[in-house]
């Protein structure tokens, strides 16, 4: 009897959580592509951002710039859209950051960059309210247009990982937390989890809480700076839907602004692009004349796009589809939805390419290569005279 009471209080005992360290933060070698403006083309953007609270814009210019500098945007941290500008004197490039996030650069510190195995690049310490962290500023020259113009373009990251590696029962499970600005548990991060020991992570967003491991279902928590992570064993739960390439897309559906009902794994198209996007994301407005003009050029039953936007003003969106003469359908869903939830929407823009027998293609995250990647899996078939 008194065994069984032993035995009994122990089963009933709470199981306690236990935290799993992780190493140094390494820099990805990700970044966004930022393309410098005039000051003329800086105070068109400026206007068009005119009315967004989380963008601020450089009002005031450092004292002796040379004729030739840029401006740029796209450094977030605190929650908003910081400015930048781009110099070059005898002895390289100088970046004046916005490190206030009041637009005026009047005193702002001249950064020089430094030649690193053939990249200009400048590592700038940061820190706001909630983090340390390295910001990455690189260089580099591109060649745009249809004349092949050389251009400069500055690519900046935030991003960085942190490793660890879980011990349950006798396996050994490692895992990733990636984090950008020196967070590692707010939108567009995530944990990943190589669950079955081959070196393919899988991803999870800190907000989707249990992930299933060495058979038992557990309760996730990141640490806010991504120093460890900590499991509690929780009660049983399926596996969430794979979202890898060549698996089922799962079958949900959105209604878009017209009212017809999309589902997401039934497509007609040889190629569906499910998009999600927002009108008040730069990198989407930079990619959406790109996709019409390759969605111009293709019949339907080769390629299709579908549009789930986040946008919580309707006005605001019909504009700026009109603007562009968007002919693909929309749909409206905010960021918190079961459709953003289900698709793991940790940041935007965010691409799918779906095959007509229902299975993922193709995902990205970002700007930058989506006709690319589009056009390697539509293969031979595309146009020959793009």
């Amino acid at each position: 009897m008194r065994r069984f009471l032993v035995l009994a209080l122990a089963a009933s005992l709470p199981v306690w959580p236990q935290t799993f360290p992780t190493g140094d933060p390494v820099m990805t070698e990700s970044g966004r592509v930022v393309h410098p403006l005039t000051a003329a083309d800086y105070e068109k953007f400026a206007a068009a951002e005119k009315g967004n609270s989380n963008f601020v814009v450089i009002a005031k210019l450092p004292p002796n710039l040379s004729p030739d500098y840029r401006l740029g945007y796209n450094f977030v941290y605190e929650h908003a859209n910081h400015g930048w500008i781009l110099d070059h004197d005898s002895h390289g490039y100088v970046l004046y950051l916005d490190r206030k996030g009041d637009g005026d650069l009047s005193a702002a510190e001249p950064l020089r960059f430094h030649d690193e195995g053939g990249v200009q690049r400048i590592d700038v310490a940061m820190q706001d309210s909630d983090a340390r962290w390295a910001a990455r500023f690189e260089v580099a020259k591109a060649r745009s247009g249809p004349d092949g113009t050389e251009e400069t373009i500055v690519r900046i990251n935030s991003d960085a990982t942190r490793n660890g590696v879980i011990e349950l029962d006798g396996h050994r499970i490692p895992f990733r937390l990636s984090g950008s600005s020196g967070r590692y548990d707010v939108l567009g991060t995530y944990v990943a989890f190589d669950r079955e020991g081959n070196g393919k992570f899988e991803s999870y967003k800190p907000s989707d809480r249990w992930v299933n491991l060495a058979g038992k279902t557990f309760e996730f928590h990141v640490d806010p700076q991504g120093a460890f992570l900590t499991l509690k064993e929780s009660d049983s739960r399926a596996d969430r839907p794979s979202l890898r390439n060549g698996t089922p897309m799962p079958d949900v559906s959105l209604t878009d602004l017209e009212g017809k009902t999309h589902a997401f794994r039934s497509g007609s198209s040889d190629l569906t692009l499910i998009e999600f996007w927002s009108t008040n994301c730069g990198p989407c407005r930079g990619e959406m004349p790109l996709l019409k003009k390759l969605f111009d050029q293709l019949p339907r039953a080769r390629f299709n796009i579908l549009g789930v936007t986040s946008d919580e003003s309707l006005e605001t969106l019909r504009k700026y589809l009109a603007e562009l003469s968007i002919a693909w359908p929309e749909c409206r869903e905010p960021d918190s939805g079961p459709v953003h939830q289900i698709m793991r929407i940790a940041g935007i823009p965010a691409y799918f390419l779906v095959a007509k027998n229902g299975e993922i293609v193709d995902q990205w995250v970002g700007s930058g290569d989506s006709v690319k990647r589009i056009e390697t899996a539509l293969g031979t078939l595309l146009p020959k005279n793009r």
